[in-house]
């Protein structure tokens, strides 16, 4: 391993239930987010859910499509890096007496057969010209090269989401969590088996847990696996530290997904307990060392790879208070520290620079 290189993503999107305030739930976290990113000098990544700014075009253009695009295009003008997130139950949700109800359809794949009119391949093309129209307006050097699907959730479309995207230019891939299941009512997970590398190829035919040839390569969002010594230490600080974790939590202006359109399957609750620790900056019960011992994880697993590690740090504006932004300078400052000029703070650009001669064209 030469270096380590950090990513430090974040899912720039509404609560996706309701929300009352897009000021309070998406734009003034996010500005405080990029206010703490500029003093610690260190790029970010904001995966834009482009579906609701097409949609807000529509419903309310001075009160979201205004401050959205104007938002990315000064986090791209300072320096950050926007790349293509897609939450397509926007497409077809309605909007009614200043609200927008969403669609129960969560997920690319709930889109193979068209409802609406709106197929996963219009979908993906619309959501990609308008996020290259925006980044445009403030570079002409900006270009779209990496996807995060809504949710995490490909499957079982891979094949034609994977195709369209490359057919488009992207040719990075963020939505594997390594070890995750989660199984809605809306959505299923199963990346309980992918390959035993820090990053792989993968084929634009899919799927994302299988090595492929060289047309995209899948960055996984950073976590490690816990054993079952570290669910019991995990459940007993829960406990003993619940009035504090409840401080940390964020009260956002509106509801998620799940509380408007389906639950959790018991198996998906059984299975959870197990689910892995995310390289995460918006949950109330993770701390520094929490976030440490991830990093020290992925580093001795993988240090015997040839080139640099590259690590992927994952959160959402809409969850992130003060608690948050101090829990990512932190992170920032201990591991520059930590690790020195081995360390670098990139975006998907600079990372792409590497895989060129590796990728098909």
């Amino acid at each position: 391993m030469k270096g380590i290189k950090i990513l430090l993503t974040f899912d720039y999107e509404l609560p996706l239930g309701t929300c009352e305030d897009y000021q309070k739930a998406l734009f003034q976290p996010t500005e405080n987010l990029i206010k703490c990113a500029n003093s610690l000098d260190v790029p970010i990544v904001l995966f834009a859910d482009i579906c609701s700014v097409i949609r807000f075009k529509e419903w309310d253009f001075d009160n979201y499509y205004v401050p959205f695009s104007s938002q990315l295009k000064k986090s791209i003008r300072d320096g950050h890096d926007v790349q293509l997130h897609i939450h397509p139950h926007w497409m077809n949700s309605t909007y009614l007496d200043g609200k927008f109800v969403p669609s129960t359809y969560f997920s690319l794949s709930s889109f193979k057969d068209s409802p609406s009119g709106f197929s996963i391949e219009k979908i993906i093309e619309r959501s990609f010209a308008e996020l290259i129209k925006i980044g445009k307006e403030a570079s002409s050097d900006y270009n779209a090269l990496a996807f995060r699907a809504g949710g995490y959730d490909v499957e079982p479309e891979s094949k034609r989401i994977l195709n369209k995207l490359y057919e488009l230019g992207i040719r990075i891939e963020s939505s594997v969590i390594k070890d995750l299941y989660l199984d809605y009512s809306f959505s299923h997970i199963d990346y309980s088996s992918t390959p035993n590398q820090s990053n792989w190829f993968i084929s634009k035919n899919g799927p994302l847990t299988k090595l492929g040839n060289n047309d995209l390569v899948e960055l996984p969002i950073s976590s490690m696996p816990i054993s079952f010594p570290n669910i019991l230490r995990r459940r007993l600080k829960k406990t003993l530290n619940k009035d504090r974790y409840r401080q940390r939590v964020v009260p956002v202006s509106g509801k998620g997904f799940l509380a408007m359109s389906g639950n959790q399957t018991i198996k998906s609750k059984l299975r959870k307990i197990t689910n892995p620790q995310v390289l995460s900056f918006d949950k109330e019960h993770l701390e520094y060392e929490d976030l440490a011992s991830i990093l020290t994880y992925n580093f001795d697993k993988y240090k015997s790879e040839s080139g640099d590690l590259i690590l992927t740090a994952i959160g959402h504006p809409k969850s992130m208070g003060q608690y948050h932004l101090n829990l990512l300078q932190e992170f920032v400052e201990k591991t520059r520290l930590k690790y020195q000029d081995q360390v670098e703070f990139v975006t998907y650009p600079k990372i792409l620079e590497s895989y060129k001669t590796l990728l098909h064209a």
